[in-house]
């Protein structure tokens, strides 16, 4: 068994954030803008990159980019704080250091930078990542390969051996683009995503073992 790199998507995967954003998400949107978001449609974008969610939400109601650069200041004064105190989702501190024993590991999320960080540090887990992709890092974000592509990039390491760790639609499809194969876990969405073009589901980190994976898809 041998992969290249194995790299995790943060949000939903390692912690159970959706709660915690669609709180601080609503409450800067009502009081900058007096706007309540239907939660359908903030469910329908998780998985995207902040920049992208933000732009969205902008393009659909017509909020010009004043507006909604005014709404991410508050969200970020506090999120990045509350990040502090969410926990890991089952098994992901374990399964983290698991793969970081046996190969090169990198987070690639649709957050900022200093939103990864503050998980990592909470989570005592920033040493085991060789690097962050963050939405700072790139242009398009997922579906699109290219967060992925660059974090491969920057490991020098093959697409095709790369192993991606994902709970969304939209991060499963960005992986698969960029030639990974896929693990999608389902504790962070409570299964209420559609995860079946993963190549592989798993119930939560719990079972996560990295010899039974590459098992599993003939590796």
């Amino acid at each position: 068994m041998s992969f290249d790199a194995v790299l995790w998507d943060m949000d939903g995967t390692l912690v159970d954030t959706e709660r915690v954003v669609w709180d601080v998400m609503q409450g800067a949107f009502e009081e900058v803008l007096g706007f309540r978001m239907d939660e359908t449609l903030f469910e329908n974008l998780l998985g995207q990159s902040e920049n992208d969610f933000f732009a969205t939400v902008g393009r659909k109601f017509g909020f010009t980019r004043e507006q909604v650069e005014q709404v991410r200041e508050l969200f970020h004064s506090d999120y990045v704080p509350a990040l502090a105190s969410i926990p890991p989702l089952p098994g992901a501190v374990a399964a983290v250091r698991h793969s970081h024993e046996r190969f090169p590991i990198a987070l690639v999320t649709g957050s900022t930078q200093r939103q990864a960080l503050a998980v990592l540090e909470a989570l005592d887990l920033k040493s085991c990542f060789e690097l962050i992709v963050a939405c700072d890092h790139y242009e398009r974000g997922k579906p699109h390969p290219d967060p992925y592509l660059a974090a491969a990039a920057r490991l020098k390491a093959n697409p095709s051996r790369c192993l991606a760790v994902e709970d969304s639609p939209a991060g499963i499809a960005s992986a698969k683009a960029a030639g990974m194969k896929v693990v999608a876990v389902h504790a962070g969405n409570k299964g209420k995503a559609d995860t079946s073009q993963a190549h592989l589901q798993l119930p939560t980190l719990e079972v996560f073992n990295l010899v039974e994976i590459a098992d599993e898809l003939g590796l």
